[in-house]
This record gives structure tokens, C-alpha cells and sequence, in this order.
């Protein structure tokens, strides 16, 4: 090749390079089967969405939304499907219902009574993410990957009868989600599975006695006006939900898009958790306000609650052991990192 030839192919290359990438323009779907009233969906309008907006625009892309949440497309449960076939290309799936698919991310529901300290929690999961691969994995398997982890704050007793020492609870039918299911096995109540958006109604009509759910939607659904007893217990914050995205989507996106999708859903992790600590507070303010009475066990209630219980934790570590799954390496890893972290637990649930 001549000297000339050369110069000029070294002219061409560098006006291409100078040239602006073509602008794209991308139709998302993101979904969510509960309503904003939940601090993690409400984030995702408020900060995720907007922002990725802008900051790929100043790329000279454009991502045009649709945000269809309480249940417009898809229920709690069937979001996690949603996304994986495409239906949504980003859903806000509440993984705590999704116990068989993703079984190592139940980790704090099977290791109750640590801190309300949501930030602490969060940051934990994060850390557990990196050492432990197969929970990447387990998303992967079902067609997504997780941008944010999502936490909520701690839970509580919300009941129509009054409890002072945790023997009240006998007799009574209790609702929660997921495997908090597994925190009543310490008492004579009877669990019953729901969900979020159906706990008002159960307690109004009797399905319910009562329910364990987190401070921050005691106020925004009202639960106070058909059950007005809250009994704090502090079973603690817990890792519930994550904000995810279909794979193929991901993968098919240029990478410096990748990253603003990435470094907003980083902020919105935090936002969410932070929404969840200060609603939390004025939820229950409000709903002492609304004719709420708040009772607070003590330390040694707690601490007995946590010791009537079987060894939930060892239990489900075993299961998955058997199924081929690193359950014990998971409660073990968990547990190391939360007492890093400043992390106490009632109950050290990896010793037994």
C-alpha cells in the first residue's frame, strides 16, 4: 500500500470515529403488580424511569415508557414471568413470592430478628451477591438480571386484638407473604398466605385476624382503620423485591446505555431504601393519629419469640443442600457478613 493510500484510509477512519453514533429509539415496558404506594414502585416513576430518560438522551437516544403498576399486567406473583417472556422488559419482581425459582434470595425471611436498619441489610445483599454466584445464576435461569436489590423495613404485628406477651397470638389467624410464613411456626396462630394489596380486605372480612407486614404500608393502605392493635417486634428489615431486566433486552442494549441504566438503578437502590426508613416513621406516626395503638415487646419477649422457633434457617439450608444448591454456604456467608457489618441477630441462626 502506497504512502498516499495509507494517509488518506488514516483520514477516513478518523472523520468515521469523529462521527455521532446513530440515535436509537427503544419502546420499554416496566411493571409492577403492586401500586405506588409501595416506596420501591414509587421510586421507579419517580427517579429510575425519568432519569435513565435523561441521561440517554444526552446520548441522542430516546426511551419511551410505558409504566403499567398494580397489577395492570401482571399480579406480584407473575411478574417475575412477565419480564422473563418479554411480556415487560423491566418489572419490579417481589422475589419473596418466588421461593421455588429463586429460593437462595429468601436468605433474610429464613433468618428473622436482625436490624430494622435497612441501609445496613441492603449493603450486606450486595456483598452476598458477589461472593455467592449461583444467586446471579438463579435470575439468569429465569430470563432476567437484576439491576437493584430492593429492601423494605422491618415488620411488625398489625392485629385486630391487642397482644402483650406473644401467647396472644394463639388462635388467631395471621396473614403474611412468602416464607415470613415460617415466623409463626414459634406460636399457636394459624398462617395464611396473601399478599399486600389483598391484606385490607381479608381483615375486614374475617379471613384475617391480623397480619406481619412492614411499617412503611401500615398508613398508605389503611390497615389501622380494620386492625388498630400494631405490636412492635422488630423482626427486621428484609430483602424483598428487585428492580429487573430482561436478559436478551440487556444484552442487546450498546454498552454505554448499559451503564446510565446501571448507575441510576444504583440511585434508585438507595432512594428506595431511604423512602422506606422515613415512611416507615411517619406511617406509623400517621396511624396512631388514625386511631392506632402501638405496644412494643421487649427485648427478652423477642428474644423468646426467637427462641421458640424451630431452626428455620438450618432447615431450609439443608433443603437446598439436597437440591444441589449452596444453602449452607449462603445462611454461613450470610450471616459472616451481617456480624461484619454491625449486624445483630436474636438468634444466630448458622450456630445450631
Amino acid at each position: 500500500m502506497t504512502k498516499y493510500t495509507t494517509t488518506a484510509l488514516a483520514g477516513v477512519l478518523a472523520v468515521a470515529g469523529a462521527l455521532p453514533v446513530a440515535a436509537e429509539t427503544w419502546n420499554f415496558t416496566i411493571i409492577a403488580g403492586h401500586p405506588p404506594l409501595t416506596k420501591g414502585v414509587s421510586a421507579i416513576s419517580t427517579h429510575f424511569v425519568p432519569e435513565v430518560s435523561k441521561r440517554v438522551a444526552e446520548l441522542g437516544h430516546t426511551i419511551n415508557w410505558t409504566e403499567a403498576y398494580a397489577g395492570a399486567v401482571a399480579p406480584p406473583t407473575g411478574v417475575l414471568e412477565a419480564v422473563e417472556s418479554g411480556v415487560a422488559e423491566f418489572g419490579y419482581v417481589p422475589q419473596l413470592f418466588e421461593g421455588d425459582k429463586l429460593p437462595l434470595d429468601q436468605i433474610t425471611y429464613i433468618t428473622p430478628f436482625g436490624t430494622s436498619d435497612l441501609i445496613k441489610v441492603m449493603g450486606v445483599i450486595d456483598k452476598l451477591y458477589e461472593e455467592i454466584p449461583a444467586m446471579d445464576e438463579a435470575w439468569a435461569d429465569n430470563g432476567q438480571k437484576v439491576l437493584a436489590p430492593v429492601g423494605i423495613d422491618t415488620y411488625h404485628f398489625v392485629t385486630k386484638f391487642p397482644i402483650e406477651t406473644v401467647d396472644d397470638l394463639n388462635g388467631h389467624k395471621i396473614g403474611t407473604a412468602g416464607l415470613a410464613l415460617n415466623w409463626l411456626k414459634g406460636v399457636d396462630a394459624t398462617p395464611v398466605a396473601g399478599a399486600l394489596p389483598d391484606f385490607y380486605n381479608s381483615m375486614s372480612t374475617g379471613l384475617y385476624d391480623g397480619i406481619m407486614t412492614f411499617e412503611s404500608v401500615v398508613a398508605p393502605y389503611k390497615f389501622y382503620e380494620v386492625a388498630p392493635y400494631i405490636t412492635k417486634i422488630n423482626f427486621g428489615a428484609q430483602y424483598a423485591s428487585a428492580l429487573t431486566v430482561n436478559l436478551d433486552i440487556w444484552e442487546s442494549l450498546p454498552e454505554d446505555v448499559q451503564q446510565i441504566i446501571q448507575e441510576v438503578a444504583d440511585e434508585y437502590r438507595d432512594i428506595a431504601a431511604e423512602s422506606y426508613r422515613e415512611g416507615g416513621e411517619a406511617s406509623l406516626q400517621k396511624a396512631v393519629e388514625g386511631g392506632a395503638t402501638i405496644n412494643e415487646l421487649s427485648d427478652e419477649q423477642r428474644a423468646a419469640y426467637a427462641a421458640k422457633l424451630p431452626n428455620i434457617a438450618r432447615e431450609w439450608a439443608e433443603q437446598l443442600d439436597a437440591q444441589g444448591k449452596p444453602g449452607t454456604e449462603v445462611l454461613e456467608t450470610y450471616m459472616r457478613l451481617s456480624k461484619e457489618a454491625g449486624i445483630e441477630h436474636a438468634r444466630d441462626w448458622a450456630a445450631e
